[in-house]
Formats: C-alpha cells, structure tokens, sequence
C-alpha cells in the first residue's frame, strides 16, 4: 500500500510539474513564436489545457485586419461516459458548426472538456481556461468580443458561465439547454425510466435484457446501448407494440408527459430512444459526480394518463433512496440562478423531448426576478426534438446577441 501510494503521489507530482513547465515554457516564447508553436494549420491552432482539456481555435479569414473582431466561444453537448472527452464536431443543416460561425465572420474556440459524462460544473472552469488561452495565444490579434454559446448540456455550461463569472464575456447564447429547473429535469427523466420498465421492462427481459432504473444501471447494460444491441432490442418491441396496436408506448409518453408528434409512430418510438439513452447512459455518471447521492424520489408521484393509472401507481418502482431535500441540495451545483449581467439569447424547440421547453420558460422566470428582463432575448422554435433548429436560428441569435452587445452602455 505504501508503495502504491508512492508511485501515485510521484506521478502526480510529475503530472503537475510538466503543467507547469509548459506555461513556463510558453511564457519564453515570443508573441510570434507563441502563436506558431500552437499553428496546426493556416488560421487554425490547438493545444492541451492544463487540466488536460483540448482546445481549438479557428480564424475566419482576414481576421488580423477586422475593426471588430467577434469570437464565438463553444460549449459542446454532453458526450456519452465512455467515449470522449474530444472536441466536438457538431453539424446543423449538414454544416459544421465552426463552418457556420466562420462562415460568418466571426472566430470559432472550443474545448473538450477534462472529461466526458455530465461534466457541466467542471466545464465551466475549463470554458475559462479556454477564454485565457485564446486571449494568450492571440496576444497580438486578440478578440474585441467574446461571446459564449452551446447546446444541451452546453447551453447549461454557458448559463452556469455567465452567472459565476459576468465579466469573462460579452453576451451569450444557450441551445435547449436544461437552465430552468435541473432538479425538475431529473425527475423528468427518473420518471420516464420507471415507466418505460412498468410498460416494457418485462417484454425487454423476455429478449435477455434490462434498462436498470434510476438507482443504477451498470456497465454491461452501458455497452449494449454503446454497441447498438440494447437500442436495437427496443426497438423492436416499440414496433411489435405499434403492430399490435396494444398503445404502451402511446401511454408511456403521455404518463411520462413527453412531447412528440403523436399521429407519427416513427417520430414517437424516436423519441422515446432518445430519452432512454440519457437514463442509461448518464445515470451512473451523475449518481458517481454526486457522490453516491440517487437524484430521484417518485415516493408522492401520482402518475396519469394510461389506461389503468389505479394499477400503475400500485405496481410502479418506486425510489426512495433520499429524501427530495438531499436530493435537491446535492445538485446546487447545477442550479441557474437566472441573475444575468450581459446580454442572453435562449433558443429552445418547444417539442424538445429531451430536455423540455418549460426550461426556457422556468428560466425566464428567474431573470425577471433578478430585473434583467431587457437583457434576455427568448427566441422558441416550432419544431419536435432536441436541439432540432436550423443554421438560420443560430444566425439570427447571434445577430440579437451582437446587436445588443453593440449599445450596451
């Protein structure tokens, strides 16, 4: 055990030494030296942040000789425990993201995150990391503005961002993120993994497989979804149901009050995979980042909306595993305050069945009683699913956040 300890006490010390040294390092180098030890590319450079974290950055051209220059700092979505942390190569209307906002003029910067999994607490830190080194390694063509945007969990890392630190940016920009109520949104998903198992669970285990619940799902039921099995498994109950015409999953998006288009089985069997994807996919990870801690209590719950609910809520799984006060405190961390000091734009798809519209609307709530109603612009998208705009919306968001940004005081 001493030896163990050791070892891991060195290695740790080496890690920290070498962090070090690289910013003493960069510290040497000239301003052009800098900016060229990082060049992958003409106008692109990347690099590791001290935590580990990738960060890119990529210049539109004719950058060096803007009056203004624009940088669009970019909070990725949540990746999948298992399989990141890496840098995001989002798409919207088939375009990369750093295509869009390149496209437009403006500088694109990201990172990784130190980790993969729901790690928006600690991506706020890296998003700051990310703001010094863009500031650094374009010491000599640095941005005027900085802007900081992202979808999902990233639209949830940008409002944590701006809150915890008002004068790192200059306006924001937050996609479907879950800003309202994070609480809400964990018993949002909590309860459509209890009756996703009450509608299907035992027709799942005839075919040699389970979902978990909220109190964990483990390992092997992560790498079936991983390897497509356990997505595919379900699938073919959703439409064994649909042929049948037996409505379980009808009822299962009306009692776990999820928004689809419901004269379309395709659309509705879609979005119940993508819901069950966060439970099993995200579950442990949460439950490991709140230090054992269950984020779900469904002990009052009155579930509604089958056709038996008197059954439902007698044969339901029922988690009390804490209380709805620790499991509430536990997640302070991920909690929007809504007190706002630079101008906000919230996009969110009304039929979001991931992370649901009444987050825009909880949220907007919360700035208003801080006063800083002007500041916030709500911009709803008439659509199903996540995250499911269009390259226009992110166009006409940025050019509120920038007009707003243009007569601040």
């Amino acid at each position: 055990m001493k030896t163990y300890l050791s070892f891991l006490i060195m290695f740790l010390l080496i890690a920290m030494a070498a962090c070090v040294q690289d910013e003493i390092t960069e510290e040497l180098l000239s301003e052009d030296d800098l900016l060229k030890s990082h060049e992958i590319e003409e106008g692109k450079y990347s690099g590791i942040l001290a935590r580990a974290a990738e960060w890119y950055i990529s210049l539109p051209e004719g950058w060096e000789d803007m009056d203004t220059r624009y940088m669009i700092f970019y909070a990725h979505g949540l990746q999948d425990p298992g399989e990141g942390p890496n840098l995001p190569s989002d798409t919207v209307s088939n375009r990369s993201i750093e295509d869009i906002i390149t496209g437009m003029g403006l500088g694109y910067a990201t990172t990784s995150y130190r980790d993969d999994g729901f790690i928006a607490d600690e991506a706020v830190e890296d998003i700051r990391a990310l703001h010094k080194k863009v500031c650094k390694v374009l010491k000599k063509m640095p941005p005027d503005i900085s802007i900081l945007g992202g979808p999902s969990e990233g639209g949830l890392v940008t409002a944590l961002t701006l809150e915890r630190y008002p004068k790192s940016f200059d306006g924001a920009l937050s996609i479907c993120g879950p800003i309202g109520d994070f609480f809400g949104q964990l018993q949002y998903n909590g309860n459509f993994h209890v009756l996703f198992n009450y509608f299907f669970g035992e027709d799942l285990a005839t075919l040699g497989y389970s979902t978990g619940s909220p109190l964990g799902v483990g390992e092997e039921i992560m790498d079936q979804w991983r390897s497509g099995e356990l997505p595919s498994a379900v699938q073919q109950l959703l439409y064994t149901d649909a042929l049948q015409g037996s409505v379980k999953l009808l009822q299962l998006l009306n009692c776990a009050q999820v928004p689809a288009d419901m004269t379309n089985p395709v659309a509705m069997g879609t979005a119940a995979l993508q819901c069950l994807r966060y439970n099993i996919m995200i579950t442990d990870d949460l439950i490991d980042r709140l230090d054992g801690i269950v984020p779900f209590n469904n002990m009052e719950t009155d579930y509604s909306g089958s056709l038996n609910d008197e059954a439902l809520n007698n044969n339901i799984l029922r988690v009390n595993e804490n209380s709805y006060l620790t499991a509430m405190m536990s997640i302070k961390k991920y909690e929007t305050t809504g007190d706002i000091q630079i101008p906000f734009v919230t996009i969110h798809t009304t039929g979001d069945n991931v992370t649901p519209f009444w987050h825009d609307e909880i949220y907007r709530t919360k700035i208003l009683s801080n006063g800083n109603g002007l500041l916030h612009t709500s911009l709803p998208v008439e659509n199903y699913g996540h995250c499911t705009i269009e390259e226009s919306d992110i166009v006409n968001g940025l050019g509120i956040v920038i007009t707003k940004i243009q007569k601040m005081p």
